[in-house]
């Protein structure tokens, strides 16, 4: 049965864990390279660490599994599959991108295309996107700790608004100390959560068994196998291509993973960070996809309103070792982790591309931590407000945000690495041409034909196409 001091008590270890690992960082930044990147420090395991842990969000642990709940293991062709390639993908970045020395994506952009304006533009571009990422991820939070101590989902928002804002004061420092205990919870909650399901049910093959007499509903009107690899044939390979623009494309360009290129000490770190991570993040996922499968057969189907909430419903109702609060932490644990990275972004955006870009005079590298640090107060209880109205299917919605980021950074990042004549207008006008065209496709194409035709799609190509046309100069 559902015990609240058990998870009191597992809530008030992390907590106390959490203020100790956060405070790494305060007195270390001592100027703003230390505090976005870290002063490029980081080791292999800690980068490793860091990488996973955004990586791992509230977004994966409930989506990711109300997904398979819902749809089966076909799931796992249009999230993971593509995930991993947009992995394989930012490996070829890693060379030519630590070169650079940047300390943000659009201060790249400024250095590759020497052009302020294309930073101050796709700075722009992180806060819009990366906001709503943000509105996500605290969404997740409150979701789970509601139902881990049993208290308002307005309350719970309050409290990864704490926990979020002292994790990233202390920098880049902070939250990558903070993401080793973080991976670590994620790592043991959810194979403990998939050992623990398994058990219930009585072993895999007995789970597979059982539940390979159901079907699982693919869309309104069609139900498949569970084990279907293209639920809706020819179909699930056109989803599958329009999920490559978007989380593909957009996963290899996402700031946050491309930070932890610049803050792994050296180019043998990087390459080794994403190659293990990929490993770790794989065996996750597929605790994840059997705690998906095993809730078909014990969650009864209406159960809860929505599939983001199966996880840590079934948790409650129908696990009953108390290593279930260990199971709740590493949501919270993969929320923070998640959470306080975009929070850093979103400052070093508005701060450091776009506040300093405005400047005449050069800030000094105090008082741009001075302003980053009550801009991090102020972007928190931003997102704070806006996620006090809930949205569901945070898998969809973080698609957006992907495709957006896809939409308007794959060419000029990856283009601007690999063809050096590239002209910097063509790199503005892709940003733009990449945005304005995500804003109307998003506008004009139903919501049902989205997973079909992804405003991404229209989107990249537009934004490719702008980038390689000759402009005249």
């Amino acid at each position: 049965m559902y015990d609240p001091l058990l998870y009191l008590g597992f809530f008030v270890i992390y907590t106390i864990l959490i203020l100790i690992f956060g405070r790494h960082g305060f007195d270390r930044s001592e100027n703003i390279k230390d505090y976005f990147i870290a002063r490029r420090s980081l080791g292999l395991w800690t980068s490793i660490s860091t990488f996973c842990a955004t990586w791992f969000s509230a977004i994966s642990m409930l989506g990711f599994t109300g997904l398979i709940y819902s749809n089966g293991y076909s799931s796992m062709l249009f999230t993971t599959v593509v995930w991993f390639l947009g992995a394989g993908i930012m490996v070829l970045a890693i060379d030519r991108l630590y070169d650079y020395g940047a300390v943000t994506v659009p201060e790249f952009f400024r250095i590759r295309y020497e052009s302020t304006t294309i930073q101050v533009i796709s700075g722009f571009v992180i806060f819009i996107s990366f906001i709503v990422y943000l509105v996500f991820q605290i969404q997740g939070f409150g979701l789970v700790i509601g139902k881990l101590l049993n208290i308002p989902y307005t309350v719970g928002l309050f409290l990864v608004f704490l926990f979020i804002i002292y994790t990233t004061f202390g920098g880049l420092y902070s939250v990558a100390r903070t993401d080793v205990l973080n991976f670590v919870l994620i790592m043991i909650g959810t194979v403990v959560a998939a050992v623990l399901v398994l058990d219930a049910i009585g072993g895999i093959r007995i789970m597979h068994a059982m539940v390979s007499k159901r079907f699982f509903l693919t869309n309104e009107h069609q139900q498949t196998s569970p084990f279907s690899p293209l639920p809706e044939g020819g179909w699930s390979i056109v989803s599958f291509i329009s999920s490559f623009f978007a989380m593909t494309l957009g996963i290899s360009a996402n700031p946050q993973y491309v930070i932890r290129i610049f803050s792994a000490k050296n180019k043998k770190t990087a390459y080794q960070m994403i190659s293990i991570s990929i490993i770790l993040i794989s065996i996750a996922y597929v605790a994840l996809a059997i705690v998906g499968v095993g809730g078909k057969l014990l969650v009864p189907v209406g159960s809860v309103p929505h599939h983001d909430e199966i996880f840590p419903f079934m948790m409650n109702e129908f696990i009953t070792s108390p290593l279930k609060g260990l199971i709740l932490i590493s949501i919270v644990a993969a929320t923070v982790s998640t959470a306080n990275s975009q929070l850093l972004i979103l400052a070093s955006s508005v701060v450091y591309d776009i506040y300093q870009s405005f400047r005449k005079n050069k800030v000094s590298d105090r008082a741009l931590l001075f302003h980053t640090r009550w801009l991090i107060v102020v972007i928190a209880t931003l997102a704070l407000l806006i996620a006090l109205t809930p949205l569901q299917d945070l898998i969809r919605y973080t698609g957006h945000v992907w495709g957006m980021i896809a939409a308007t950074f794959f060419f000029p990042l990856f283009g601007g690495l690999y063809f050096p004549e590239v002209h910097r207008r063509n790199a503005i006008f892709s940003i733009i041409g990449g945005f304005v065209t995500y804003i109307i496709s998003l506008i004009l194409i139903p919501e049902d034909f989205s997973r079909y035709v992804h405003p991404a799609v229209p989107s990249v190509i537009i934004s490719g196409i702008l980038f390689f046309i000759k402009v005249r100069r």
